[in-house]
Parts: C-alpha cells; structure tokens; sequence
C-alpha cells in the first residue's frame, strides 16, 4: 500500500478540505484509506466516526468505532492524535494497518507540522507494517496564499524536509530515503493577492490552485460541492501512483 500524507506548516489552510475531496474522487478508482490524523478530527466528525483509534488501543471502546467504511472504496481511520500515542507500541498500530492491506492507497490527513505529535510513532508502525528499510515519504503540501505566510511555509517546509531525510530517517533504522512533493496546492487561491508563484515552483511543477469559497467557512464539507480543481490534483496523484 503506497502513501502520501497531505501537510501543511500552519493551520486552517485546509488539509481537511482537500483530503476529503481527493480522496472521494480517488476512490472512484482505487481502494483508498483515509487516516485521520488532524488534531480536530474534522472528517471523521463529517462521517460520523465516534471514536479513535488510540482509544482502542489504550482500551475503552469497540473496534467498530475507529474506522468506517464510509463509500465503495473508501474506507476511514480515526487516529485521535494526542499525546497517548506515547503509551502505545508502533508494532499495535502496524497490525491495525495490516488489516487494510489490500487498499492501493492511504492518504494521511496531518495536524500542522509543527503539532504533529504522533508523526515519529505513526510513521515508525506504518514501516513496521511495510516491513522495509526504505523511508518513501510523499507529500502534497497545502500552502497559504498570503505571500508572507507562503513564503514562511516554504521555509519551514526546507527545514522539515532536512528532518525526514537526516534525523528521522537514522531513528528508524531505513537505509535509504526518498522525500517527494507529489503537489503543492494553494488552496483559498485570489488572482488579486498578487503571489510569486515561482517560489512554489522550486518546490514542484505540479502546483493546482483551489480558488477562494466564502461557503467553504461555514458549510460543512459533506454539503459542499467539489471543486473542479480537485480532478487535477487526483491526476497528479494517480500518475505518482502509476509511476510505482
């Protein structure tokens, strides 16, 4: 089962809004397993999934209650991302993923990066559950579209990137690493806001900009209409995935 985790450097650029939306339009073709790793558990409160999967784990609730086949093809997994991830072994986590072996694809919806505190744990049981060496980790970055706050992103998205391929990589024990940007998404996108669009372009040229909904803020996602750019961006990701 290939990966892509979907990150971002701040909150409120919507992850959640982009995963929930790739991953209904992917699952249109493949067999896809959403993780739900964001801190506010926005999807699995859209799909109506009560409980989590470190609450399983710690005891205390039925296994039916973490995960749910929400669509043909489409299956959720409720972390809960907290810090109770640092009372439970990545070997459990990894047998919980061996249970989706037959998907083609997980997709990771991420806290921010800078509050991800299951990102060390989590990735450690879902190599333990590849039972390989290599650390092949594959982004789409949600990036603001406010020129400072881009620019910040892509500086800390450097520094992140530095962390994956050096530190985090030797605590896992892989022997080789890959660090791959599938897509850079501007979500919110306004053509007036003026941003250097060649910055994002050093990062990758697979770059889908998502126009600003003012609906978007306070409608929930399961009544919004997708939008269109979303096609582009799952091409991009079914290209990554042919390219295996």
């Amino acid at each position: 089962m290939e990966r892509i985790d979907i990150a971002s450097v701040k909150g409120g650029v919507g992850k959640s809004f982009i995963a929930y939306f790739l991953t209904r339009e992917l699952a249109k073709s493949r067999r896809i397993l959403l993780i739900d790793k964001d801190l506010t558990s926005t999807i699995s409160r859209v799909y109506n999934i009560k409980g989590n999967l470190l609450s399983y784990l710690v005891g205390g609730i039925l296994p039916s209650m973490y995960f749910r086949e929400v669509e043909n093809g489409l299956t959720v997994v409720n972390v809960g991302c907290s810090r109770k991830i640092k009372n439970v072994e990545p070997r459990k986590i990894a047998e919980i993923y061996s249970g989706f072996s037959d998907y083609d694809l997980m997709i990771v919806d991420n806290p921010s990066i800078p509050s991800d505190v299951c990102l060390d744990t989590e990735l450690q049981a879902y190599y333990t559950f590849l039972n390989e060496k290599r650390l092949d980790y594959n982004l789409i970055v949600v990036l603001p579209s406010n020129q400072f706050l881009l620019d910040e992103s892509l500086a800390f998205m450097q520094l992140f990137a530095d962390y994956i391929k050096n530190e985090l990589s030797t605590s896992l024990g892989n022997d080789s690493v890959n660090f791959d940007i599938v897509s850079s998404v501007i979500n919110m996108y306004n053509p007036r806001e003026k941003i250097d669009i060649t910055k994002v372009e050093n990062l990758t040229n697979r770059i889908v900009k998502i126009p600003f909904k003012k609906e978007a803020i306070y409608t929930p996602l399961n009544q919004l209409n997708m939008p269109k750019e979303i096609n582009e961006l799952a091409k991009y990701v079914l290209e990554y995935l042919e390219s295996k």
